[in-house]
């Protein structure tokens, strides 16, 4: 009998937490004052310091974009270099390896975005412009200032996905050759060589879009380098912006809680790596943009990290628990519309 009163208490118990994490869950639920979103779209760029953008070599983004959105005028990149930011962006870490940009050589086994998504039954796909194959990790590969980048190589860095073995590898073993068929369904190119965005763009007219949406721009229009025939590579990531972000708000996939987090991975580092701004801080201040009918516009001056989109995108996915140094920040919560009843 005293078997089956403990039998009744743990069964109970663990009724309990799934009811707490269901609650967490529930669409009228806030976690730490950020509501339940519908569908995100992440958009990052490349190597982008704060100061250098303006309404000359970005106006998409500083004169149509920036009056609707929540704007964060102290926003800081976590490390240098590109991958590291990758990374700590949905996984609150990174580790030197992915600081020295050694592509998928530097795949480890962590607890990511993704693999909370999938726990808590919630869709991701990975959209590469730059992809020629489903969970690309090749290597080698090369690209010139006139065409779009391969994501080879150098270029496997923003592809965060690929380096987490539960998410590449078939039973969370990382593989160069044989990767799992989450990784090839969900981390996918974005279009062909006609219409290299025509794949994620068929999608979000169809309105059949994932809950969390990776968007990688190729290596011109991420703004990694000059590319013909703008040959700016601020207005590349500009021009991107222009013509995908109309498209996202119009997809009926959007509705009244879908959320646009337009995000650089770190500053320009011109004349050099930049100085050290602490801890969280240490890959510069960049600009980050969040639009969405859930957001209230204008400019917010509290003090915002990589890690801190992690944790709001784990609060506004129903998450109740954050990884790494998303546990050491507060998450965006001033930007939100007051809740209805």
């Amino acid at each position: 009998m005293a078997s089956i009163g403990r039998s009744c208490v743990l069964f109970m118990v663990f009724a309990a937490f799934v009811s707490s994490l269901a609650v967490a869950a529930s669409p009228a639920q806030r976690l730490e004052g950020v509501p339940r979103f519908g569908h995100v779209f992440m958009i990052i760029g490349e190597n982008t310091t704060y100061d250098h953008l303006d309404a000359t070599n970005t106006p998409y983004l500083m004169n149509t974009l920036r009056p609707r959105a929540a704007w964060f005028t102290q926003y800081y990149a976590a490390t240098h270099w590109s991958q590291a930011n990758y990374v700590a962006l949905v996984s609150g870490q990174f580790t030197r390896c992915e600081q020295q940009d050694y592509g998928a050589a530097c795949h480890q086994d962590v607890d990511n975005l993704f693999h909370q998504l999938d726990v808590t039954n919630q869709s991701w796909t990975t959209w590469l412009e730059g992809g020629t194959a489903r969970c690309d990790t090749g290597s080698g590969g090369t690209c010139t200032g006139d065409t779009p980048c391969p994501l080879t190589g150098f270029y496997t860095t923003g592809n965060p996905a690929i380096l987490f073995d539960d998410i590449e590898g078939p039973n969370g073993v990382w593989s160069a050759t044989d990767p799992s068929k989450e990784c090839l369904q969900n981390d996918i190119p974005a279009g062909d060589q006609a219409d290299p965005m025509g794949f994620f763009n068929q999608a979000l007219a169809s309105g059949k879009i994932a809950d969390f949406n990776l968007i990688l721009p190729n290596g011109c229009e991420d703004g990694e380098g000059n590319c013909a025939p703008i040959n700016n590579r601020y207005t590349q990531f500009d021009a991107f912006l222009a013509r995908e972000v109309p498209l996202i708000e119009a997809s009926p996939a959007f509705g009244s809680d879908g959320v646009i987090i337009i995000v650089y991975d770190e500053d320009q580092r011109a004349g050099g790596m930049a100085a050290r701004s602490g801890l969280l801080a240490q890959g510069g201040q960049v600009p980050c943009a969040i639009l969405s009918p859930l957001v209230v516009p204008g400019s917010y001056d509290e003090t915002f990290y990589h890690y801190s989109v992690l944790r709001t995108l784990e609060d506004g996915f129903g998450i109740p628990y954050y990884l790494g140094s998303a546990g050491d920040v507060t998450p965006i919560s001033a930007i939100w519309r007051p809740a209805t009843q």
